[in-house]
């Protein structure tokens, strides 16, 4: 008993408690996926192929769409902007991107840095095709493999008829039924009036139309003249122009006995290639009185080549030949082209102009022949024209290696028939691309072209 008389009851002894079950392991909590770093994003959205998908993945949250959404390409850097530009080999093209934006155009043009970029040079820029038309002319870039819209052109130049072209981008134009025509520069727009007029040697004077013309050079950067095949009092003949005559005039020698089909500027001459493949060359020399320049001629002692009357024979009656002439790795070809009445054009054949006997003798003719190349260019594009047909090596074009031995022509016919408004339309269907190798012919260009026009024919613009 415990003092006070209370009674002490013993307190049964604590027992331990028992041992806490041991935690279990807790699994790792996965990373959120919304912060997954930058770069696995744009790893991720690499194994997306469809657009649909990655923008999805972009709306996912601000911190996907900043990593994988597509930055805006007006803040491209300029280093961007001059490495996108050198991937573009058309110089249209590259115009075209220097317009986006007053930043992509300070980029590309450095017209507000002290020290203006280097752009990558442009390869030799192939011709473009002009489809003329009187509302909405367009061409096709054969680099860029684009259409493009031919804006900025006056309207008595949408309803010209094109005559040729030459280097810098000139234009031979007849605007009007009333024998007016002009020189015109796509690039610089400048403008030179083309008299209406021929004048023989006798004096007589008659209104002429233009078929096809070339110039020895640009205007402006040097003495120029202008060589043209005309149709004169019903015959068809050549006729030359400088600024310092008010007429066109015929060459040395007379008129030519045979009709003319094209015509060159090579060497320092115009030649020009008549139906029975013989040259006659005029070549720009001073008057011996002085002042105004003449053209002097001299013909070639041309030997028929040994299947001309073949040729002859076999398309009498079912078609005609149309004979260009080229300057190619400093030597002159003439290209015959086999158009037929039902089917069109059908093949090309490609010869080799060989001088036997060079010019030394004033007396005496230089004796030619032509010799056939075959069925290769030997890594050449040909683009054939009327006064502007031009050869372009394959090498020097990216892209370009299916092209070898390819002959590019257009449709010169002036077949048209009335359309519903009242207007005539010309048919752009025989043209294309032939190949030398395979000797057949594709449509080209490609893609949605222009098949007719209330204007004809298309021609090359060369720059």
């Amino acid at each position: 008993m415990a003092e006070g008389g209370s009674t002490a009851t013993a307190s049964p002894p604590s027992q331990a408690s028992p041992p806490a079950p041991a935690a279990a392991v807790a699994e790792e909590e996965p990373r959120p996926w919304g912060d997954l770093p930058e770069r696995v994003l744009i790893r991720v959205s690499g194994f997306l192929p469809r657009g649909f998908d990655r923008v999805h993945m972009a709306f996912v949250n601000q911190s996907w769409h900043a990593a994988v959404a597509p930055r805006p390409w007006g803040d491209l850097p300029e280093r961007v902007l001059l490495d996108v530009s050198g991937f573009l080999p058309c110089g249209v093209d590259r115009v075209h991107m220097a317009c986006v934006s007053r930043h992509w155009h300070a980029a590309v043009t450095g017209s507000e840095q002290p020290d203006p970029p280097v752009l990558p040079p442009l390869p030799p820029q192939l011709p473009w095709v002009i489809f003329p038309n009187t509302e909405a002319p367009t061409f096709y870039s054969a680099l860029g493999r684009n259409y493009h819209r031919l804006g900025r052109l006056p309207p008595d130049l949408r309803r010209a008829r094109f005559c040729g072209s030459s280097d810098g981008g000139w234009l031979v134009l007849a605007l009007d039924s009333s024998h007016a025509y002009a020189l015109y520069n796509l690039y610089s727009h400048q403008r030179v009036p083309l008299p209406p007029e021929f004048e023989t040697p006798r004096g007589a004077v008659f209104p002429l139309v233009v078929r096809a013309a070339t110039l020895s050079n640009p205007p402006f950067q040097n003495e120029f003249m202008v060589a043209a095949i005309v149709l004169v009092a019903n015959r068809s003949t050549v006729a030359f122009w400088t600024m310092y005559r008010g007429r066109w005039f015929s060459g040395g020698l007379g008129p030519l006995d045979v009709t003319p089909q094209d015509l060159i500027y090579y060497g320092g001459a115009f030649f020009f290639i008549t139906t029975d493949e013989r040259l006659a060359t005029f070549w720009p020399s001073e008057h011996p009185d002085g002042g105004e320049v003449i053209a002097d001629r001299m013909d070639y002692d041309m030997q028929q080549r040994e299947d001309y009357d073949d040729d002859v024979g076999f398309v009498q009656g079912n078609g005609q030949m149309r004979r260009y002439l080229v300057q190619s790795r400093g030597r002159l070809l003439m290209v015959v082209r086999y158009i037929y009445h039902d089917t069109g054009t059908e093949m090309f054949r490609v010869f080799r102009l060989h001088v036997t006997n060079p010019l030394g003798n004033a007396q005496v003719p230089p004796r030619a022949h032509w010799e056939d190349l075959g069925d290769e260019l030997d890594g050449r594009m040909l683009f054939l024209g009327p006064g502007c047909s031009r050869s372009f090596e394959v090498a020097q074009h990216d892209g370009f290696q299916d092209q070898e031995s390819m002959i590019f022509f257009l449709d010169e016919s002036f077949d048209s028939v009335p359309s519903a408004d009242g207007r005539r339309l010309y048919s752009f269907t025989d043209m294309g691309r032939y190949s030398m190798e395979e000797m057949t012919s594709e449509p080209w260009p490609p893609g949605d072209r222009p098949t007719s026009s209330d204007n004809a024919p298309p021609t090359w613009c060369l720059h």
